[in-house]
């Protein structure tokens, strides 16, 4: 009797398990793939996709350029000051050129037949801005630059006469989105319009470009005239790691596209507080096209304190970052070079 109830009770939960499978499930055969209860494949996954028209713009964000004018940011916002310290100037969004106004230069300067001053890694442009304001006038300086600009008085004698002339327009170039779109908004609030511009680029891709386009917009009877007559490179991302040394902002691309847009006689101002990354801006100027086109220049007063590349600031206007770097002691490290008389072959 034991053993029929225990047969009994093994049938009576087969019975159970096959009650409980719905009717409707068909088992697979040994040669097909069952469907996965993580993924069930829809008509819209199968089907083609649709074609592509001219007006099918969804992923438009992903070609537009990190400086884009599609792309404004709220000045109003606290935020807005606030900025990454480093970029990677050879990732793909920045090997791409800049966005300009479809009538620049002549949309942000007003006398387009003037030698240009070129600041190449302006940061928040405050360089650009003192010298601007004290050469041309403008509206009285933000509060929170007093500090700068007093200092920058009291460390440097004025010497801007010495190596510029009288008129000229001044353009800053800089990487990093945010800050030249911040440098950009502080030029409006100085009402330093029409002489002063930032524009947001990678110089080694736009550089080119933005010269042709501001020599080609010169009158006839001053083609030439407006060229780059002074070029400064001050305090660039050192880049330390040796890995990343070819994003260095100065490149032999770079000297030859000054070399050929340049006269003799224009300058090419390059310091920074750190030695090893003054030396690998300078070797680009001592060597192939550098040598060929550029001549260092010696300091008819030597160096200060016998200090290596311890030559003046020439211009007397110094950088908000060396404004700091000589507050703590420490030493900057400058060199010049001017174009020389030789062709430039292209």
């Amino acid at each position: 009797m034991a053993l029929a109830l225990c047969l009994r009770t093994a049938a009576s939960r087969r019975l159970a398990v096959s009650s409980a499978t719905p009717s409707f499930v068909t088992p697979c055969a040994s040669h097909q793939t069952c469907p996965s209860r993580r993924h069930s494949t829809t008509d819209a996954e199968t089907s083609p996709p649709p074609p592509t028209t001219d007006d099918d713009d969804d992923d438009e964000e992903r070609y537009l350029p990190p400086w884009s004018t599609a792309q404004p940011r709220n000045t109003s916002s606290k935020a807005f000051a606030r900025f990454r310290q480093h970029v990677n100037p050879l990732s793909r969004r920045f090997q791409m050129p800049a966005d300009l106004p479809q009538q620049w230069p002549h949309s942000d300067f007003d006398n387009v037949n003037l030698p240009l001053f070129l600041d190449i890694g302006c940061a928040k442009g405050g360089f650009l801005l003192e010298l601007v304001g004290r050469r041309h006038g403008g509206r009285e300086k933000e509060a929170k630059d007093d500090d700068y600009m007093n200092l920058s008085k009291d460390l440097f004698e004025d010497t801007t006469s010495d190596w510029l002339p009288s008129e000229m327009n001044y353009l800053g170039l800089e990487i990093r989105p945010g800050v030249s779109q911040y440098a950009q908004a502080r030029v409006e609030k100085r009402g330093l319009n029409g002489n002063l511009s930032f524009v947001g680029c990678n110089a080694n891709v736009d550089l080119g470009r933005l010269l042709t386009l501001y020599q080609e917009s010169a009158d006839a009877a001053n083609e030439g005239d407006n060229r780059p007559a002074f070029v400064s490179i001050q305090f660039p991302d050192p880049h330390f790691k040796k890995a990343h040394n070819k994003r260095r902002v100065v490149t032999p691309a770079l000297v030859a596209t000054l070399a050929q847009f340049m006269k003799e006689g224009d300058v090419v101002f390059l310091q920074s507080d750190i030695l090893d990354a003054l030396e690998a801006m300078r070797e680009r100027f001592v060597e192939e096209d550098g040598e060929r086109y550029f001549d260092e220049w010696a300091d008819p007063n030597g160096a200060k304190d016998d200090q290596v590349y311890g030559m003046s600031n020439p211009l007397g206007v110094p950088t908000e970052r060396e404004v700091s770097v000589l507050k703590q002691g420490l030493p900057i490290y400058r060199t010049l070079f001017k174009r020389n008389g030789v062709t430039f072959d292209s």
